[in-house]
């Protein structure tokens, strides 16, 4: 059954889908949702769908999701349509009031407040950090968005790769929302353009610029590095500290280090004054007259004035 827009829109803020919306939101009570689509919308009662198409959109709060395909699925609730999942196709976006996502599908579990992102990649920009990956969750009601396989999150200089990234947002002092802290698991590496670091779990504050980081920890600096199982780091400074904490009944593994001279350095401070040192001549061979050799001690200018 092809409905219009209007009808639609008027199906779906029914209380009881009201009711249902206000579970999905800690903030606000009786939030609409509303499925809009300027190519028509259709009702579909034996499969329990609602089905938008071209140019789709369905907003409820401040969260907002445009594709070229939106399908609601409903459950009949004293016959009423009660919406519990939303999925999308096509040149996704997504906005809220923490983050702009662009995936190309996506899935609105209603009742977790969860939206699962695909994409090659799926992009979220939150204030200056923006971070890729394959697949995203947005979970509104805790703060957090997780990220999985092929993860990339950056800004300005500083990038972060692992397999799974955790990022939690929090609300600055001018109610803008940023980026607290990532939480990194498996593969993970920071870089900066003055040092790479990698692990096996980290932790990234970011308006500290500082981390931790756990478990084959690498820290490298050119062709230096040291290695490690704990380090904490100051991106901002330069400053690295690492170590080996010991385990009970294990030896306590030592923290190794490779260091590289530069060669250009060395040939440049060469070049200023510095000479390899030779061996003196100490022996001198001289000829009596009778043809003998005879050999004669050098004696330096102290000996010579003592004489």
């Amino acid at each position: 059954m092809k409905l219009n827009g209007l009808i639609l829109c008027a199906l779906l803020s029914a209380a009881s889908l009201q009711a249902q919306a206000a579970q999905m939101s800690g903030t606000a009570k009786n939030q609409e949702i509303v499925l809009t689509s300027e190519g028509g919308l259709e009702w579909d009662s034996n499969k329990k769908t609602l089905t938008a198409d071209t140019k789709a959109l369905v907003v409820r709060g401040d969260t907002a999701l445009g594709a070229d395909k939106i399908v609601a699925y409903y459950n009949d609730v004293d016959g009423k349509q009660d919406i519990f999942r939303v999925k999308a196709f096509g040149h996704i976006v997504i906005t809220t009031d923490k983050q702009i996502v662009y995936a190309d599908t996506a899935t609105y579990e209603i009742a977790d407040s969860v939206v699962i992102l695909r994409g090659n990649p799926v992009k979220l920009i939150a204030g200056g950090e923006k971070m890729t990956a394959k697949v995203v969750e947005l979970w509104q009601e805790k703060g957090v968005a997780v990220a999985k396989n092929n993860v990339v999150a950056q800004k300005d200089a500083r990038r972060l790769e692992a397999d799974t990234v955790r990022a939690y947002f929090v609300r600055s002092a001018g109610s803008a929302t940023e980026v607290e802290r990532f939480e990194a698991d498996d593969n993970v590496t920071i870089t900066n353009d003055r040092e790479k670091v990698e692990g096996n779990h980290g932790v990234y504050w970011v308006k500290k610029e500082t981390a931790i980081l756990e478990g084959n920890v690498k820290i490298s600096q050119g062709g230096n590095f040291i290695t490690g199982e704990l380090a904490d780091i100051n991106m901002k400074t330069g400053v690295s500290r690492l170590q080996t904490p010991s385990e009970k009944g294990k030896s306590k593994k030592q923290v190794h280090g490779v260091f590289i001279p530069d060669s250009a350095k060395t040939k440049k401070a060469q070049g200023q004054g510095f000479e390899k040192p030779h061996k003196p001549d100490v022996l001198k061979e001289e000829k009596r007259e009778n043809g003998s050799e005879r050999t004669e001690k050098l004696l330096s200018s102290s000996d010579e004035k003592g004489e």
